[in-house]
């Protein structure tokens, strides 16, 4: 799937509403994983649809009240007072979203639909299993590209990559299909936080289709990053 395709297809609603069949949801995933602009377009429709849901359940919540065996003058003066609240309170969410949340989401749009040019660390030459550790500076926060070159096997569907932190802990991982594996790969890593130390990609292959075991490490890659701000 592109990003014209996407696009068209209307996928981002789509796969928030869990409309879509297995298939094509793996295939959206795995495309806005590289694509920033539908990256910035789900978050920013996640954040307006959780917001909505949140606004109903307030006003629902409001509007629950036991229902009077008669009416009283209590009542009648009462209910005024509440539809002006509930009003409010609609009023207050509506600006909250109009002077703060849409702002930032149209901000962060423009910022990810703006050229850039990333620093990068070459893991194409690199030995999977010593010899001579790459390494870069990175400015605090910023993203930056990892350049891969897979050695693929016909055997496999697609392959893991799976960065972990100095810790050891998984920082994220991405799949790569086996067409993509092809080719070197471009990977946009996000900013780190003063998170210099020895990294470690493990790429795996999945999907083997000799035997059903589990996924298979087809090669690892160690770097150092530093930061400053």
């Amino acid at each position: 799937m592109n990003h014209f395709e996407a696009t068209q297809s209307r996928a981002v609603e789509k796969y928030l509403l869990g409309e879509m069949l297995p298939p094509e949801r793996d295939e959206f995933e795995e495309h806005f994983f590289d694509c920033p602009e539908c990256a910035a377009d789900l978050r920013a429709t996640a954040a307006f649809i959780d917001t909505a849901k949140q606004e109903l359940k307030d006003i629902s919540r409001s509007m629950a009240q036991p229902q009077p065996v008669k009416r009283s003058p209590f009542i009648l003066s009462w209910k005024p007072a509440f539809a002006w609240g509930a009003l409010a309170a609609s009023l207050l969410v509506t600006a909250y979203q109009n002077i703060l949340v849409f702002p930032h989401l149209t901000n962060e749009i423009a910022q990810l639909k703006a050229p850039e040019v990333l620093p990068s660390l070459s893991l194409v030459s690199g030995n999977s299993r010593g010899g001579e550790t790459s390494s870069m500076t990175v400015t605090n926060a910023k993203p930056f590209l990892l350049l891969v070159d897979i050695p693929t096997q016909d055997r496999f569907m697609s392959y893991t990559c799976s960065l972990y932190s100095p810790s050891g802990s998984l920082a994220w991982q991405v799949q790569i299909s086996e067409k993509e594996a092809k080719d070197t790969v471009s990977i946009r890593v996000p900013g780190v936080e003063e998170a210099a130390g020895s990294y470690t990609l493990i790429v795996r292959g999945d999907g083997d289709r000799t035997s059903s075991g589990p996924a298979v490490e087809v090669a690892q890659y160690r770097f150092t990053l530093k930061v400053q701000d």
